[in-house]
């Protein structure tokens, strides 16, 4: 399975993993609420997740964008 982290700001891919089995505790994802997990995690379409993250160059910048936004 793939697991590919995308900024959410700007788009740009912070990273993959290619997981032979899908360890959610691991991955930190059981400490989201369901709420967070609808908003941060989705199907890829093809099997796999895009999970919504912050790039640094993104966290660095002021991008007019919520701070506290960028926390949850």
């Amino acid at each position: 399975m793939r697991v590919r982290y995308v900024c959410d700001v700007c788009g740009t891919s912070v990273g993959d993993l290619h997981l032979d089995v899908l360890d959610e505790q691991r991955l930190g994802f059981t400490a989201l609420t369901p709420e967070e997990r609808a908003d941060i995690i989705r199907p890829d379409g093809a099997g796999g997740l895009i999970v919504a993250s912050v790039c640094d160059d993104c966290a660095d910048t002021d991008t007019g964008r919520d701070q506290e936004r960028l926390i949850h």
